[in-house]
């Protein structure tokens, strides 16, 4: 009854990700014929404005509506809902009011010119929306409504791709409609998520309730700020050093590359429940050792073959201007897939439950990736954004393997781990420095597949033995 439960959660939730996912997909072909790399690349900072500022106006309070859920009774979880929500609310309002307040000054500071001011106004709306619609989403999560979840979530696509069509097809003011189209999808979406979670409301403030909140919540923050200086900072010395026509190109790839994503997310949510399991396993240890080479078998061997064909995809689904994006795309998908490495060699942190390590060893690559930045985005443009970027998460990596096995010791074979990686980063570099034609690339994926698969047979059936 319990795996069942977990199943059906895991399916609705998986499809639910998935397709708010593929939205970007979809609309990436409609996008890329309709706008050029500069204007594409203003889309990519406007998300990265709304990014920065949700991290600012959660303030990580949604991590403790997540803990104390199941702690309290109904009466004072209500209460715990309702402080959360107002105080995050107020911040978004306040922080959406500033950005209001100096769009003209942003727009200038950022790129020169007053002419995209608007554009941070529809930042400062979107800003409470998508809080909102995010700590809706967590309670239905909570509440095991997983039917509801999936509504939700449908609503706001199929909204954004009609209002998209209408706006930015079909309308005038087609950079606006790309606003237009989101506001109104989330606004929508939100009404229905906070209609959904309303019976969690109630019309009373607890302060003790507050700073429990704030006192979970606040030292996580600067963990939080170093995760999204990983993934924003290189847009602002590709602002400085390059131009925006190149945050454009970089934007497409990320976009391309992020089908990864798809698959951590699914891994961690099948992942985290079978480690905790295995912790009460007395061989969980020889368990840990042959995962690792039997994922990064199957890790390693999508990113090649996402390398391979990256030129045929950026063809196949955006514009000639955007074509060039395709060098980037598997060192993109390198970047991402090192998450998934690291979801399974950092068990000694969690296992021992000493959690302080994962932010020692975040807060070294984020001061890698800065120092990579600095020296590679000036000398080798876009190119050397990426490398920045494979090079900061290998650091995470490898720093969480080493902390890991100082904690818990577990006989992972760094041999094979390499073995795996070389041509998969071989292959990245290759396509990274224009790559060859398609017969060529062709006659490399069936090599990558013979490779890869050999090591994935001999991995899964040592898995398949030890469980058994």
């Amino acid at each position: 009854m319990v795996m069942g439960n977990f199943l059906k959660a895991f399916l609705s939730f998986g499809l639910a990700t998935s397709i708010e996912k593929i939205l970007g997909f979809i609309l990436l072909p409609i996008y890329t014929r309709y706008f050029s790399t500069e204007v594409y690349g203003v889309i990519d900072m406007m998300s990265t404005g709304l990014a920065i500022g949700i991290v600012f106006s959660l303030l990580q309070l949604e991590t403790s509506l997540q803990r104390y859920y199941y702690q309290y009774s109904r009466v004072k979880r209500s209460m715990m809902v309702t402080n959360i929500y107002g105080t995050i609310l107020l911040f978004s309002i306040l922080i959406g009011s500033l950005i209001f307040l100096f769009s003209k000054h942003l727009s200038v500071y950022l790129f020169a010119t007053g002419e995209y001011a608007n554009l941070f106004l529809f930042v400062g709306i979107q800003l409470p929306l998508a809080n909102l619609s995010m700590l809706g989403l967590i309670l239905l999560r909570f509440e095991g409504r997983n039917k509801d979840f999936l509504k939700v979530i449908l609503l706001k696509v199929v909204l954004n791709l009609v209002f998209a069509y209408l706006f930015v097809v079909l309308g005038e003011d087609k950079l606006g409609g790309v606003f237009y189209a989101q506001i109104l999808s989330l606004a929508f979406s939100t009404l229905l998520v906070t209609f959904y979670v309303k019976s969690n409301f109630v019309v009373r403030f607890s302060p003790l309730l507050q700073i429990k909140a704030f006192k979970y919540a606040l030292p996580q923050l600067p963990a939080r700020l170093g995760s999204m200086m990983l993934a924003q900072a290189n847009r602002f010395f590709m602002l400085g050093y390059l131009s925006l026509s190149t945050i454009g190109l970089y934007s497409v790839s990320l976009k391309l590359a992020s089908s990864v994503q798809i698959i951590n997310s699914a891994f961690i949510m099948a992942w985290t429940p079978f480690m905790h399991k295995q912790f009460q396993n007395k061989n969980n240890k020889v368990v840990f050792k042959h995962v690792l080479p039997l994922l990064s078998a199957i890790v390693f061997l999508g990113v090649s073959l996402i390398a391979l064909y990256s030129r045929e995809i950026v063809l196949l689904v955006t514009s000639e201007p955007f074509y060039g994006s395709y060098r980037y795309v598997g060192g993109l998908a390198l970047f991402f897939a090192f998450y998934i490495i690291k979801e399974v060699v950092d068990i000694g942190p969690k296992i021992t439950e000493k959690t302080i390590y994962l932010s020692y060893v975040f807060f070294v690559s984020v001061v890698v990736n800065l120092t990579t930045l600095y020296f590679f985005t000036e000398s080798f443009d876009l190119m050397g954004v990426v490398a920045s970027m494979i090079i900061t998460n290998f650091v995470l990596v490898v720093g969480a393997w080493f902390v890991s096995n100082i904690l818990y010791p577990i006989d992972f074979s760094w041999k094979r781990f390499l073995l795996l990686l070389i041509p998969c980063m071989a292959i990245v570099f290759f396509i990274l420095l224009d790559g060859g034609g398609l017969v060529l690339r062709s006659v490399i994926s069936i090599g990558v597949l013979l490779y890869y698969g050999l090591f994935f047979k001999e991995d899964y059936y040592k898995v398949k033995k030890v469980l058994s």
